[in-house]
């Protein structure tokens, strides 16, 4: 199946705008090619940042800021919705 990235930052859980925290960590994530534009869900997206991760907006630089729903997600594959 073929694939393309996307840049994400991961928030940490409890992360704040409003306070100074260390910035979150940004990574390129392979999705598939026919997931259309920016997934509004992940699922496993990362090895380090497994569960399900909603999108929360845009991030600086363009990438795409996802914060944690779930600890565990439906299956150990990387999913999109």
């Amino acid at each position: 199946m073929a694939s393309r990235s996307i840049r994400v930052e991961f928030l940490p859980d409890g992360y704040d705008a409003t306070e100074v925290t260390a910035p979150p960590e940004v990574h390129d994530v392979s999705i598939p090619d026919d997931a259309p534009g920016t997934p509004q869900v992940l699922e496993n997206p990362h090895v380090d940042f497994p569960g399900t991760w909603t999108l929360q907006g845009q991030g600086e630089g363009g990438t795409n800021r996802y914060s944690r729903t779930a600890e565990v997600a439906g299956s150990s594959d990387t999913a999109t919705s």
